[in-house]
């Protein structure tokens, strides 16, 4: 019984040195004052509830940052939205715009980038918050707010790959659209099928960074700004590019 409440107390003692971590980390960017992110609280949520309700209404479906776990929206009702565990078909997990004016302000006090599991603690609350939201990517295990104008891909800004192969550098041309899908650098073009060029591995899609070969699939559509809708299990991306 001693050991089991050693043990319990030594890891009372990480988590709170865990946390002092954080509390200082949060505090030294405070005080340095001139690159404190100015993000809209209302904006934020209204973004979120706008595009959960497109999630719910085309049944999409969504993954976890490794791409192992799969949620989709579940329901959007008295300013809460529930999501659906995929696997496990629980659904009455949800979160609030509490929740959300909470994570902006560790988001805020880390500069734009605090670890996974620190924007907010649930991780299918983080996943779908991320996944939602433009401005907001998962990269090299943290969460980042892209503190630049951003623009919610449509499939009128695709432009004809016409056979042609991309540039090896991350960036646009008349055949190839530069982009960012869930987070992730690719150049995309589309013709009789949507054409993906990654420039940064994908842990969703069964390619790499090879220059030469496409994910590429005909049965696809946007189903709202920045939402790519694919295949025939709802699978859904995330996709935006800079002006």
């Amino acid at each position: 019984m001693k050991l089991a409440e050693l043990s319990k107390i030594n890891m009372d003692i990480e988590h709170m040195e865990m946390r002092r971590t954080m509390v200082e980390t949060e505090l030294t960017n405070l005080h340095a004052g001139e690159d404190i992110l100015d993000i809209s609280k209302e904006q934020f949520w209204n973004t979120i509830e706008r595009r959960s309700a497109l999630y719910l209404e085309h049944k999409s479906v969504y993954h976890s940052y490794s791409g192992k776990s799969t949620y989709s929206i579940f329901d959007v009702v008295n300013d809460k939205i529930y999501i659906s565990n995929i696997r496990t078909g629980r659904t009455n997990s949800n979160f609030s715009k509490r929740t959300t004016d909470v994570a902006i302000d560790r988001l805020i006090a880390h500069g734009g980038k605090i670890p996974v599991g620190q924007f907010i603690p649930v991780k299918m609350h983080e996943y779908t918050v991320v996944t939602l939201h433009p401005n907001l990517m998962e990269k090299d295990g943290c969460v980042c707010w892209i503190n630049e104008e951003v623009i919610s891909v449509t499939e009128e800004m695709i432009p004809e790959h016409n056979g042609e192969m991309p540039p090896d550098e991350w960036v646009s041309t008349e055949n190839f659209l530069a982009v960012l899908l869930d987070g992730k650098k690719a150049l995309i073009g589309q013709g009789r099928k949507i054409v993906i060029f990654f420039r940064e591995e994908h842990p969703q899609f069964n390619v790499g960074e090879d220059p030469e070969y496409p994910w590429q699939t005909k049965h696809w559509k946007w189903v709202g700004p920045g939402i790519l809708y694919w295949g025939h299990h709802s699978a859904t991306q995330k996709v935006v590019a800079y002006p």
